[in-house]
């Protein structure tokens, strides 16, 4: 895809899943634990992913006293999330790629799967049918610029020198710019751009549609319907299709 299009197919699938999201104090006290896990460390001081998390969390206003709770309880479990993805075809043309972090990925798959067969799903790798890549968020303070250089400039030699593909600066005033990258590197490229001054508002694995389908009304009502009890499986985190 060409560099304009690729941006605005992201900022299509980023609409499709930050629309909605249900029980949205639990999603974060999941990524509160993936953080723990991935960084080995429950001190958000030398944890940069768990900081990260942190702040996302209070600008959800989740209360300062549930993030400590979740701190607590997750620095001394012994059970550890996995990551896992479930394809899945829906009636003819419809495709999704659900992303779920979970202990019992067997028994959530198991309880799952009689309600997508009902609703006309069924599981089928639809990998190819989406591109993938890592998309980090990320801010800098104007303040943090060398003399003369543009948030264009600096942007572009991080990108180079820790691994990201492409930018785009969203709001200069802000200082908010995009970094599109490998899936591969993603961790890395996040916690290297906040070890040299970025404030990282968010870092995820994203799929996006090759091509995409466009539904009835009647089919759109049967689609949101069965949408709403994928997000009530447990552990799922995201939704990635290919409707309109």
């Amino acid at each position: 895809m060409a560099g304009h299009s690729k941006w605005a197919n992201i900022k299509h699938t980023k609409a499709l899943k930050d629309g909605a999201r249900a029980a949205l104090f639990a999603r974060i006290s999941r990524q509160i634990r993936m953080a723990i896990q991935e960084g080995n460390s429950a001190d958000p001081a030398v944890n940069s992913l768990l900081r990260t998390e942190i702040d996302r969390a209070l600008k959800q206003n989740m209360p300062s006293g549930t993030i400590q709770n979740a701190l607590n309880k997750f620095k001394t479990s012994k059970v550890q999330l996995k990551k896992y993805r479930l394809d899945i075809r829906y009636k003819r043309n419809v495709y999704l790629i659900c992303i779920l972090y979970t202990d019992n990925f067997s028994g959530v798959k198991m309880d799952a799967t009689a309600m997508i067969k009902k609703s006309g799903g069924e599981f089928m790798d639809v990998g190819h049918l989406f591109e993938d890549f890592g998309l980090v968020q990320a801010r800098l303070e104007p303040s943090k610029l060398s003399d003369g250089s543009s948030l264009e400039d600096r942007a572009t030699n991080d990108a180079i020198e820790f691994g990201a593909e492409e930018i785009e600066v969203v709001d200069n005033a802000e200082g908010a710019v995009n970094f599109l990258c490998s899936p591969v590197v993603l961790t890395g490229l996040s916690t290297s751009l906040a070890k040299n001054g970025y404030t990282i508002d968010s870092s995820e694995h994203i799929f996006s549609p090759l091509n995409q389908v466009q539904l009835s009304a009647e089919e759109q009502k049967a689609y949101d319907v069965f949408i709403e009890k994928l997000r009530n499986v447990p552990g799922l985190e995201d939704i990635y299709d290919n409707v309109e």
